[in-house]
């Protein structure tokens, strides 16, 4: 047996096909018959005919009033818009309206959430912080050592995804440890991942 054959699904699908009522041969004759009675003859093909020609004037008559119609909207626009220039446009009540000025998203809503990174080097002389919200740039969050050898720097981001790396003694980029790892596409290197707030 195989894996179909066990499968309670297929058992209560076959089980439902079953209890389908049996066919009525005669109903499906019914249908036939009526089908036949209605198909077109080569005696109906002039009817047929004239229900295209009427049908094409049809369309054609459809194509004129779009015709027309667009030709009155382009009329109609050329008086509002000379009224428009003028000042006001009659039975038209005007309003002013301002839209609110974009403010960047560095600048939004969203508050900043301080985010501590720990990087553990005794050998080191200097780490620094770097990632994409500071352009990669070692001189924006430098990390300071505490006794034990820990260095660890505390940086107000914003929410989102943020990718980052300590730059030892200005001349190698390390990955944080404790952190996912992912391909940076300014870097084309891998780099940390940090979530920031809720995703």
């Amino acid at each position: 047996m195989n894996a179909a054959e066990n499968d309670p699904m297929v058992h209560r699908a076959i089980d439902e096909l079953r209890r389908l009522p049996a066919l009525d041969r005669a109903a499906v004759q019914r249908i036939v018959n009526a089908a036949a009675e209605v198909r077109v003859t080569p005696a109906d093909e002039p009817l047929l005919a004239d229900r295209s020609r009427i049908r094409s004037v049809r369309i054609w008559s459809a194509i004129g009033l779009a015709a027309a119609a667009a030709m009155v909207g382009f009329v109609a626009r050329g008086v509002v818009t000379s009224r428009r220039d003028q000042g006001e446009i009659p039975g038209v009540a005007t309003t002013t309206m301002t839209l609110p000025t974009l403010q960047p998203v560095a600048n939004s809503d969203a508050a900043a959430i301080p985010q501590q990174f720990v990087f553990e080097n005794v050998k080191a002389k200097s780490v620094s912080l770097v990632g994409d919200f500071n352009k990669w740039d070692p001189s924006v969050h430098p990390m300071i050592r505490d006794a034990s050898g820990l260095w660890s720097v505390i940086v107000p981001m914003f929410p989102g995804r943020h990718i980052y790396g300590f730059m030892i003694d200005d001349s190698v980029l390390m990955l944080d440890p404790r952190a996912l790892k992912t391909r940076d596409p300014d870097l084309g290197t891998d780099g940390s991942v940090r979530m920031v707030g809720r995703p």
